[in-house]
């Protein structure tokens, strides 16, 4: 039966097996100093080196988890804060002693952005998922897209309209034992009419699947 050997790097670059091997390394090395099998000076240079390496990884990974649980309680304790300076905007909107005027010093007001639709181009971005075309793309403030698709550089002869913000595209593959290239371009939909600027092409390569 043929044998595959395969060589890991040293030192190992995945961080638990780099610790379990400079721990095992470090306290076990100085026997072989005492027994004056390895040199002392190398020996000490490299074992300070270590544990000031140690010291820096412990540091590393103390601080990424104190940012991992500030972003937790962040994330928490942010949405009730949210809500409640909402519920007090919307006390202010039915104070009448809280003029326009304090509102806008305070910014206790919704914005409103007035765009047209003339010069709006879908964003278009695709990849493959499990053998098949995944499309996304901004749909806000829009209503969806006008998409059109080709198979393998043929005609554009698909068409649809996507209401929701991903499309998946489930149409069978010519031939699944090979490469398939789908392209796609977009229009904006907006009250039920297309609208603004073709979008880019872009194209998803779908692998032969097995």
């Amino acid at each position: 039966m043929p044998t595959v050997i395969s060589k890991k790097e040293f030192p190992e670059t995945k961080e638990a097996n780099f610790i379990r091997k400079r721990d095992n390394f470090l306290a076990k090395v100085f026997q072989y100093v005492e027994a004056g099998i390895l040199p002392r000076e190398e020996t000490e240079a490299l074992t300070q080196a270590l544990n000031e390496d140690k010291q820096r990884m412990d540091k590393k990974n103390e601080d990424k988890k104190i940012a991992h649980d500030s972003n937790v309680v962040y994330h928490e304790g942010h949405p009730p804060v949210v809500s409640q300076l909402r519920a007090y905007k919307h006390m202010s909107d039915n104070n009448p002693l809280v003029t326009p005027e304090i509102r806008q010093e305070l910014e206790l007001y919704s914005e409103e952005k007035v765009e047209t639709t003339n010069g709006k181009k879908p964003d278009l971005k695709g990849r493959e998922v499990g053998g098949l075309a995944q499309l996304t793309y901004t749909k806000k403030p829009m209503h969806g897209i006008l998409l059109y698709a080709r198979i393998n550089g043929g005609e554009y002869d698909f068409e649809t309209l996507v209401k929701d913000s991903k499309f998946t595209d489930t149409r069978p593959r010519r031939n699944p034992k090979e490469v398939e290239i789908r392209e796609y371009y977009a229009y904006y939909i907006f009250d039920g009419k297309k609208v603004g600027k073709q979008s880019e092409i872009i194209r998803v390569v779908l692998n032969p699947i097995e």
